[in-house]
């Protein structure tokens, strides 16, 4: 297997502030090789674009934010990147898709000029020259008309034209790395995949590798080749997409898998998780997620320990951060989901 493009390893971020400190992200880590699609999921609030911003360094400068680990990109520690070579990867090296593009566009600026901006402020390129990029990468992620509305505002885009735009700019210099973060959020199921076969198509294009935040389990089963699931700001399992559906080795993840909406069968309710996710500056002490666990049933270990990310499967690609992962087989899985079920 070649080197991964992106390797993070034990990243921490804490807020601070007079009284207490959250802890948002707490030793994350995992790979992206290029060329490959991992998906990361969890509850809001799990950390997951805090981890993702980190990397970059857009956190908000007013805040008081320690961060510490190490963030490999090709082989050189962004943590430790001077500001001068922040702006070298940031739109050219990697880029980032946000999740709200109608907060990102300028609403000032037409969007033409938005994206010359992302052209030329990696290269040197006569006007003309941008233009023609420009018009071509709207073309590109299947904008019609892309000469006219090159030239418009982004209130004269629709929710989904205005999520295309913003792949064009991230796709503009060719970057090596893709984040993209809730990409179809309030879009409609058919502009979503509309939306994702861009995103995939560009990906082929460049053999770059694509991180995909997102909340949508649906989604993650469409595109990715790996999994990394998140619960207050840990990641508690991690594998290959068909694993982590299939033989979900995490009371968590069958949580989140339990409570998709089901099309068959005689289910009445959908299966919520019990309780809700940590307070952040005060996680529970143990593993993050016993306070909700039905598999727990109140062992000590539980509450005191916290488990590490070990081998949950035959290879050490499925990992799993689960005191009694081995006991989760396919009967006491349908056991949980039903005990979950039943609190309905």
């Amino acid at each position: 297997m070649t080197e991964p493009i992106l390797s993070i390893q034990d990243l921490r971020v804490t807020f601070r502030s007079r009284s207490e400190s959250v802890h948002a992200v707490d030793g994350v880590s995992f790979d992206v090789y290029p060329g490959e699609t991992v998906g990361v999921v969890g509850e809001s609030g799990s950390g997951k674009s805090v981890t993702m911003l980190s990397i970059l360094q857009l956190l908000p400068q007013t805040s008081r934010v320690v961060t510490s680990g190490r963030v490999l990109f090709q082989g050189k520690d962004v943590l430790k990147a001077s500001q001068r070579e922040l702006r070298h990867i940031r739109g050219r090296e990697i880029a980032l898709i946000p999740q709200d593009p109608m907060t990102c566009l300028d609403p000032v600026l037409r969007v033409g000029g938005q994206l010359r901006e992302a052209i030329r402020a990696h290269n040197a390129v006569p006007k003309a020259e941008q233009r023609r990029r420009g018009v071509k990468l709207l073309d590109s992620v299947g904008l019609p008309q892309p000469e006219r509305q090159y030239g418009q505002f982004p209130h004269e885009f629709s929710g989904g034209m205005r999520q295309r735009a913003m792949i064009a700019m991230g796709m503009a210099n060719g970057p090596s790395l893709l984040i993209a973060d809730e990409p179809t959020t309030a879009l409609d199921v058919t502009i979503q995949a509309q939306v994702m076969d861009i995103l995939r198509a560009a990906q082929a294009e460049t053999q770059a590798g694509l991180v995909l935040i997102t909340h949508d389990l649906g989604l993650i089963a469409e595109m990715a080749d790996r999994v990394v699931v998140m619960y207050a700001g840990h990641v508690v399992e991690s594998g290959d997409v068909r694993t982590i559906f299939a033989q979900p080795r995490h009371p968590y993840t069958l949580g989140l898998l339990g409570s998709l909406p089901q099309t068959g069968g005689d289910q009445d309710w959908l299966r919520p998780i019990p309780g809700s996710p940590p307070d952040l500056a005060r996680v529970p002490s143990g593993c993050p997620f016993h306070p909700r666990c039905l598999h727990s049933r109140g062992r000590e270990i539980c509450s005191t320990q916290r488990p590490e990310l070990t081998p949950a499967g035959e290879t050490g690609a499925h990992q799993s951060a689960c005191h009694f992962a081995n006991e989760l087989d396919n009967e006491t899985v349908h056991d949980l989901l039903k005990a979950a079920e039943d609190i309905q």
